[in-house]
């Protein structure tokens, strides 16, 4: 199946002659200059929808179309939109750099930089006026993997109109958290595959449609290799935003496990399992055919004097019998986001709850699976969020610019991990990346980025924990020193 949609897509990129420029986008290790458009856009009287990365230039540029109700109030926001856009739509932009640290560090989120313990890599990207491409190489020390090298992070897209359209893997963020997002985060390394999404949103002259405000959507397919139980099953997902009043962003999620060696992969089990009827055991196709999430999330920010309040949250489950998610967790958070002197500053306190008990189950439910029994990983990490099921985490983040280019970050955190010891429902219940873990963790993680210029950047980055932890049957130590350096030409 995978070769056929290939080949479809390589026919849909030959048969595009429109002119068009195929802008780069921001991932999430650009969050803070996103937190500061959206300070800029909520206090001005339109939103930015920043539910899910990356974000296309092209959506920075036009949020939506109450950013054109008073020009004057744009000033600010087209000043700094302006910038990002000029620093990140440049026609070559080569990098090299280096991440070393202590410890392996399994507290990553969706502006961590780095994957692996150690690692050296070099990319090059090309900006064309349809085309964009990115190769990115990394030599790399992990304690969970054998490779050496890896190649994640690189793509090659074409825009056709108001769609980006592409082959190829890079991280993805799906959900208005910070700290974690429990259906799609770039905590596990980006698999490979295709991928189609929109490059600004849409909107409609139609009132029941223009109603929902702008919508922005994303969908890919993805292969997840074989090191699992059964190998090579594709992870199919989908989202779709909209934001129906200003300040407003709703997110509908979906991902689907299906097919791999030995299973059914016709288009016809991929039917039964894009329309629920393997989840009801309808479909025609062997039964259990699928691992399914989806689930909403919610984001409202607001103005409050000088400040922008916001406040989200994300509710995931398993597709259920009845068509909603069912053995379902959650994620509430509230951030503040301010302006001193001309630095932005950032609060945010989030709760994260994956533990799931059902009296026809158990526990050891959320990320397992019966049939697909290495779980919602891939490469043996958790494709959602970072604590794996059967947690529970707490996240203070504090985030202050002291200068333009100097930025402090301190988390305080405190955990519950893999909170279950008792008798594993699925066998899958024992790859929970945080297992053996009995005690409560809570400590502080500090972070120092600046930037020397426009070219080279650097970050400090500091854990100190309670004790000593295990994660993926290896012990951690509780205190963790990292560095990383990049430099842009």
């Amino acid at each position: 199946m995978l070769k056929k949609l290939k080949i479809f897509f390589i026919l849909l990129i030959c048969s595009i002659c429109s002119h068009a420029f195929s802008d780069p986008w921001l991932n999430g290790k650009e969050e803070f200059n996103i937190k500061k458009l959206e300070y800029l856009s909520i206090r001005n009287g339109f939103s930015i929808d920043s539910s899910a990365y990356p974000i296309p230039l092209a959506l920075v540029r036009n949020p939506n179309e109450e950013m054109f109700n008073n020009m004057s109030l744009m000033t600010e926001y087209i000043n700094l939109a302006d910038e990002i856009i000029e620093n990140e739509s440049k026609r070559f932009i080569n990098e090299f750099g280096f991440s070393t640290n202590s410890e392996f560090n399994p507290f990553r989120f969706i502006d961590s930089r780095n994957k692996e313990k150690n690692s050296l890599f070099f990319s090059t990207s090309y900006l064309g006026d349809r085309f964009a491409s990115k190769i990115s190489i990394t030599a790399l020390e992990n304690t969970y993997e054998d490779k050496k090298y890896d190649f994640s992070d690189s793509y090659f897209a074409v825009v056709s109109g108001n769609f980006i359209l592409g082959i190829g893997n890079y991280d993805r963020w799906w959900g208005p958290s910070h700290h974690a997002s429990l259906i799609l985060s770039n905590y596990a390394k980006s698999s490979p595959g295709l991928f189609i999404r929109s490059l600004e949103g849409f909107t409609s002259n139609l009132p029941f449609i223009r109603s929902f405000g702008k919508l922005n959507f994303s969908f890919f397919a993805n292969q997840l290799g074989n090191k699992r139980k059964i190998k090579n099953p594709f992870l199919i997902g989908g989202r779709l935003s909209f934001n129906p009043v200003n300040g407003l962003t709703v997110g509908l999620t979906r991902s689907i496990m299906f097919g791999g060696d030995g299973k059914d992969n016709s288009l016809k089990a991929l039917w039964d399992s894009v329309r629920g009827d393997a989840s009801i055991m309808k479909g025609d196709s062997d039964s259990n055919i699928d691992n399914e999430l989806a689930g909403f999330d919610l984001k409202y920010s607001f103005n409050v004097n000088d400040l922008v309040w916001s406040i989200y949250g994300q509710y995931i489950g398993e597709d259920g019998t009845d068509y909603w998610p069912w053995r379902t967790f959650y994620s509430l958070g509230t951030e503040f986001i301010f302006e001193k002197r001309g630095l932005f500053r950032s609060v945010s306190l989030e709760y994260y709850d994956t533990f799931y008990y059902g009296v026809d189950t158990g526990d050891n439910v959320i990320y397992e699976h019966g049939n697909y029994s290495s779980g919602y990983r891939y490469k043996g990490n958790p494709i959602g969020a970072f604590i794996d099921g059967d947690s529970e985490y707490i996240n203070l983040s504090i985030q202050t610019e002291i200068t333009e280019k100097n930025l402090i970050k301190l988390d305080f955190i405190y955990g519950e991990f893999s909170k279950d010891q008792g008798p594993l429902t699925f066998a899958s219940g024992s790859d929970n990346t945080w297992a053996k873990n009995e005690g409560e963790i809570f400590g502080i993680l500090f972070k120092f980025e600046f930037k020397l210029d426009q070219k080279i950047f650097l970050s400090l980055n500091v854990n100190a924990l309670n004790e000593d932890f295990t994660y993926r049957n290896k012990i951690i130590e509780r205190e963790m020193l990292g560095m990383d350096f990049k430099y842009r030409f």
